[in-house]
């Protein structure tokens, strides 16, 4: 398996597919880059798909942060391995999580590297304020936050400890936790009961490997504690940019997400009407069709 070793020295996995342009796709949270495969498969022949495994997640899940800003470190870990391979003229897409690393590379170092973005559900500020009430779960993130600080105050305690020493009940809700988390990316009620199996740990721990499981109290801290806000820093972004919208979508409202049209010029917004978060999972042929047309662009 291929992996970069990054500024830290650590060791990032990655699949490379393909032959041509390259393309970069950045993965959700507790997902991985082999997600991408069923997408990529019929483009392969034309573009160089490189799809990274983020620090904490899937090959690279043993992987411990180095520094207190997750969205820092995945972007600091993409331009590692932009250099390590030589990338240049990068068509970059990101879900979720990955479209999160992908503005904060651009906040960073900028887009220099990248010929076309595509933006896939994600709003343009995580944290709710005065000004802004569409970031992560809308109208209930308060009440959201509240209970994922509660369960990272009683889980930091045996942040050096291996999963099974954690107290039964405790683990119990770190998946309650996650499996309600995965709830909010479906919008189809197939998805939805996929995602309510996951509070059951025999299940979701095939999903969300522990070895490193404070990866996933990092994450959700990095969500709740900093400065996610990428509204000034899009209307810098002069490169072609498509931003794909679940209309549905629970995770980010689409109204925040919208706004990106207004934000960064020349965007192309491209709304998926019956969709929620994960609308690669829940509109896969309209999903390929767009990522097509996106790579096929000047």
């Amino acid at each position: 398996m291929p992996y970069i070793t990054t500024r830290d020295g650590a060791k990032l996995h990655y699949l490379s597919i393909g032959r041509g342009a390259p393309v970069v796709l950045l993965h959700g949270f507790a997902m991985q880059g082999a997600m991408w495969l069923p997408f990529i498969a019929p483009l392969a022949m034309r573009y160089k798909f490189i799809l990274p495994d983020l620090r904490g997640f899937g090959g690279s899940h043993r992987v411990a942060l180095s520094q207190p800003c997750l969205l820092t470190q995945h972007a600091d870990d993409l331009e590692d391995l932009m250099e390590a391979l030589n990338l240049r003229n990068v068509r970059l897409g990101g879900l979720s999580m990955g479209a999160c690393t992908a503005l904060q590379y651009h906040r960073l170092y900028g887009f220099d590297r990248i010929h076309s973005y595509l933006h896939m559900d994600q709003a343009p500020c995580v944290r709710n304020g005065k000004d802004w009430r569409h970031g992560l779960l809308g109208v209930q993130q308060q009440s959201r936050l509240g209970a994922w600080k509660s369960l990272m105050q009683d889980l930091e305690p045996y942040r050096g400890e291996a999963f099974k020493k954690i107290p039964k009940a405790l683990r119990a809700r770190l998946w309650s936790v996650l499996s309600e988390f995965f709830g909010f990316a479906f919008h189809k009620a197939g998805w939805r009961v996929f995602s309510q199996l996951a509070k059951h740990e025999f299940i979701i721990r095939n999903i969300a490997p522990t070895s490193n499981w404070p990866i996933y109290m990092d994450t959700l801290r990095s969500y709740t504690e900093d400065d996610y806000d990428w509204r000034p820093s899009l209307a810098n972004v002069n490169i072609p940019m498509t931003v794909l919208v679940g209309m549905r979508s629970t995770m980010y409202p689409a109204q925040g997400q919208l706004q990106i049209g207004k934000l960064v010029p020349n965007a192309r917004v491209v709304k998926f009407e019956d969709c929620g978060h994960a609308l690669p999972f829940e509109a896969p042929l309209r999903f390929t069709s767009e990522l097509r047309q996106f790579l096929a662009a000047a």
